[in-house]
């Protein structure tokens, strides 16, 4: 559930809110997200591709946990460090992976509800 978690910060929220004095994230671990994610069809059906993105997060963090450790190590005092670690993850993704923006923006039409949908 974690990890799901830390996808959806990663993905949706990115972009936003830590800038002045961020970490930088390990470049390996951002590469490794970045290239899994270029390997990812943006042709293929909702659930495929939101099963393919989580095994590129999921394999990224297993791969590189020390690096994971280490950023959140950053923050020791911070109640919400998975997501600081999303937004410092998403705003290097978004800086230097070309495909971020657009996987980024795929899962967001996925979660968000449609605009004329009932609010229940």
């Amino acid at each position: 559930m974690l990890r799901f978690n830390l996808a959806i910060i990663l993905l949706l929220g990115l972009g936003t809110g830590i800038r002045a004095q961020q970490a930088t994230p390990p470049g390996h671990l951002a590469d490794a997200i970045c290239t899994c994610m270029g390997t990812i069809d943006p042709a293929a059906d909702n659930r495929s591709f939101d099963l393919a993105v989580r095994h590129c997060l999921n394999t990224a963090m297993r791969e590189h946990s020390g690096e994971v450790i280490e950023l959140m190590g950053r923050f020791p005092v911070q109640d919400r460090r998975y997501y600081i670690l999303g937004i410092v993850l998403g705003s290097s993704l978004d800086k230097a992976c070309p495909q971020y923006p657009l996987v980024r923006d795929r899962l967001r039409s996925l979660f968000d509800p449609a605009p004329d949908a009932p609010n229940t």
